[in-house]
């Protein structure tokens, strides 16, 4: 009698399938694009309770109806890269940043969010691939190393992590914890734009003068054995040499003042935040402030045009609140 009735199911379940693939129920999935926005006040504060209703979006000129989830509705479980730059003219801020250890499973990912840990120097070291456990995130943190050389391969490491991310669900967030400018990478920066796009991910940076952290901080934190490539970042550091830096080698740092701030361009592009820091303090401000925008982001998500492969343009804004200032990404890429 069992026997029979398990024939008796898969029969129907078999006819079902059949039929609804008859109608067309079995199509390939629409691909969504999503659109993390943060929205402030006069204030400068973040402004809840906003509707569809309250959101213009334009692919490409043209309008498309949005869903909308935020943190009231329940916002996509977060994929944190963590890309922290180690060469030895980092040594100063390294000091600094190993306290922040702590702070990015609370803070920032979350009970259901998992975080990566980047190192990169002349080399690219996963110190920790995805995790939810905040005592393998704060391990790899915290024992962060210095190099010996004075390249960063920042673009080099964003290109590695994008590829690292492109399977990954839910928001895909890049917290770029370095100088503003790369030294050495062979990936450019449109081409480290176009990976981070293609797979949809936020970057956030926490940036730092090597010149103005080497002035504060403690002899113990300082590298023991200045590099040749150890030169300011920042174009309004004064020319007067601070202890650990090679002042001959700052004045060929000229030479790269003119050239993009590697850190703003992928920050504006994909609507995240720039968060200079020289303290300690001033980092964990930064992590706290990057909390605060990841969970008071609106997501904002519409079907992808079919028969529009490349690059599109996203403008959001709120018609009827003038006084709102939206930041969201400005672009993203069709397959």
């Amino acid at each position: 009698m069992q026997s029979m009735m398990g024939r008796v199911a898969f029969y129907m379940l078999f006819c079902l399938a059949g039929a609804a693939a008859q109608n067309g129920s079995f199509r390939v999935q629409t691909k969504v694009v999503q659109v993390p926005v943060n929205v402030t006040g006069k204030d400068g504060q973040p402004v809840d309770g906003l509707a569809p209703r309250d959101f213009s979006v334009l692919d490409d000129g043209v309008p498309q109806k949005v869903t909308v989830d935020d943190f009231g509705t329940g916002l996509p479980r977060i994929s944190l890269a963590i890309a922290i730059q180690t060469s030895g003219i980092s040594t100063p801020a390294l000091a600094s940043i190993r306290h922040i250890a702590g702070m990015i499973q609370p803070l920032v990912i979350g009970g259901r969010g998992e975080a990566a840990v980047v190192a990169f120097d002349s080399r690219i070291q996963w110190l920790q691939d995805f995790t939810p456990d905040d005592d393998k995130i704060e391990s790899a943190v915290k024992n962060l190393k210095p190099g010996s050389s004075g390249a960063a391969r920042m673009l080099d490491a964003i290109s590695e992590v994008a590829d690292h991310m492109q399977q990954r669900k839910g928001r895909k967030v890049l917290l770029l914890i370095s100088e503003s400018r790369d030294r050495g990478s062979e990936t450019k920066l449109p081409q480290a734009i176009e990976a981070v796009e293609r797979h949809g991910i936020q970057v956030f940076a926490a940036h730092y003068s090597a010149y103005a952290t080497s002035l504060i901080a403690k002899p113990k934190d300082l590298p023991e054995t200045p590099s040749i490539e150890t030169y300011s970042d920042d174009p309004e550091d004064p020319p007067n040499q601070p202890p650990g830096v090679d002042f001959v080698a700052m004045i060929a740092e000229t030479a790269r003042l003119g050239k993009a701030n590697a850190v703003k361009a992928l920050t504006l592009v994909t609507g995240g935040s720039d968060f200079p820091f020289t303290k300690e303090r001033g980092i964990e401000n930064a992590i706290k402030k990057l909390g605060l925008e990841v969970h008071s982001q609106y997501i904002l998500s519409f079907p992808q045009p079919k028969n529009a492969a490349g690059l599109h343009r996203i403008d959001v804004s709120a018609p009827d609140h003038n006084d709102f200032l939206i930041r969201s990404r400005r672009t993203y890429w069709a397959d």
